[in-house]
């Protein structure tokens, strides 16, 4: 089980002490989950907190255990995106960044140890084979392809036993890993939709009728929603539209 010595954590309080912010309710109840759960999903609509809550946890662990968090999004860049936010949020803070004897574009190492490195799984996965992680954050885990989060991502906390945790966070897109997780008793599920971040602040009501009006249906009810669309309402099924689909990463000059 995850550790029993931070179910009692104010972890609320540890954000608002080391960063400067507190929390919505919605983002606690996913940090309380995390602190508490090894399986975890968040199905969360764009926008709405989840990778400045992510962050929280990545830092908060980082700097209590030597412990390695492993980041896996389809692409570098998506991967990457998140863990700019926790190294930005470390590095502005210069008690924390005192603690970083290590810090890259990809990968970050503090002096007790703890490491937390960015990668892309690629369309195969072969690139992240061989790592061990106690944790394993799946960023965008909608549009992952099972075969690589069975065969390659969930074997890097094989060998953490009863210890490993895994976090799945997105927006419900492909009826996949992500979807059968959501029903799964094994993950605790933190699901929010638009009225929780209308409630909070973080969106207003125009700016979600605006949305309403330019998305279509189904566009709205997988990104505001938070629900998984349904094939019915699609000329073409989402399981066809994904195997159309491949990730690339793109050269630069």
């Amino acid at each position: 089980m995850a550790e029993e010595k931070y179910k009692n954590i104010d972890i609320n309080r540890f954000s608002q002490f080391w960063f400067k912010f507190l929390l919505y309710t919605y983002q606690l109840s996913f940090l309380k989950a995390c602190l508490t759960k090894n399986r975890v999903v968040a199905i969360w609509p764009r926008q709405s907190g989840k990778s400045q809550t992510v962050s929280v946890y990545c830092l908060f662990r980082a700097l209590l255990d030597k412990i390695q968090i492993i980041i896996v999004a389809p692409t570098q860049s998506q991967s990457g995106e998140l863990y700019l936010k926790i190294r930005a949020m470390a590095e502005e803070n210069e008690v924390i960044k005192s603690q970083i004897t290590k810090s890259t574009e990809t990968e970050m190492i503090f002096l007790n140890g703890s490491r937390i490195l960015s990668l892309p799984c690629g369309p195969e996965g072969k690139s992240i084979r061989g790592y061990t992680a106690d944790i394993v954050v799946l960023e965008e885990a909608g549009i992952m392809k099972d075969s690589i989060v069975n065969t390659v991502i969930l074997p890097m906390i094989a060998a953490k036993k009863d210890k490993g945790q895994i976090i799945k966070i997105g927006t419900p897109l492909l009826k996949n890993n992500f979807y059968e997780s959501c029903f799964n008793k094994k993950y605790e599920v933190i699901k929010i939709t638009w009225r929780d971040c209308v409630e909070v602040g973080q969106y207003s009501l125009d700016f979600i009728e605006e949305q309403k009006s330019n998305l279509l249906a189904n566009e709205f009810l997988t990104e505001y929603e938070a629900e998984f669309p349904d094939d019915s309402m699609s000329f073409f099924t989402q399981e066809l539209i994904n195997k159309c689909i491949d990730q690339f990463t793109l050269w630069k000059d």
